[in-house]
């Protein structure tokens, strides 16, 4: 016999573990299926409001040669402040002229980087079409420094570029010439 005092004696007597019986379902409500509501409280809902009639718009007048559906399509907060926007161009071009300003301090420690080198004479053409288009539209870009440094960091890197590529060329070539060895 099973003790008083254990849990399964004091549980009530309505309560059945789930799947007692087989014809349980788990998604009916022990009071059985929800049905409509109905009593003397319980009203028919409304209709809904019919669509507003096109026409103007709350943001103003129709446009002439505009369509119905492009009048309320309106800018929520104006124009950009002016130099808020950042020219890619010229992010690209600084970013491209570091790469190359790294590879040519690494070189001078280990071997030449060719591909860092590389990017100084797109770092200076990206850099200068950028600053043209920053110049060229005032007062809607910010970043004209970044295109400036961009464009001038690939003038300066494609110059000791070359003049590191030549150097280093020369040297090839003087051992080779005179039988000079490094070991």
């Amino acid at each position: 016999m099973s003790d008083p005092g254990e849990p399964e004696d004091t549980v009530p007597f309505t309560h059945q573990p789930y799947g007692s019986n087989a014809g349980d379902n788990p998604f009916v409500s022990p009071s059985g299926p929800a049905a409509q509501p109905s009593g003397p409280s319980y009203g028919a809902p409304a209709s809904p409001p019919p669509p507003p009639s096109i026409g103007p718009t709350p943001y103003g007048p129709p446009v002439p040669g505009q369509e119905p559906w492009q009048a309320a399509w309106a800018p929520v907060y104006g124009p950009p402040m002016a130099g808020s926007l950042d020219h890619k161009g010229a992010t690209t071009a600084l970013v491209l002229g570091i790469v190359a300003l790294g590879s040519l301090i690494i070189g001078v420690f280990c071997c030449i980087t060719l591909p860092g080198m590389l990017c100084a004479p797109f770092a200076w053409a990206k850099g200068a079409k950028a600053k043209r288009e920053i110049e060229a539209a005032p007062g809607t870009y910010g970043n004209l420094s970044s295109a400036t440094t961009g464009m001038w960091l690939g003038i300066v890197m494609t110059i000791l570029g070359a003049i590191v590529i030549l150097g280093f060329t020369a040297i090839v070539a003087f051992i080779g010439i005179t039988d000079w060895s490094l070991v």
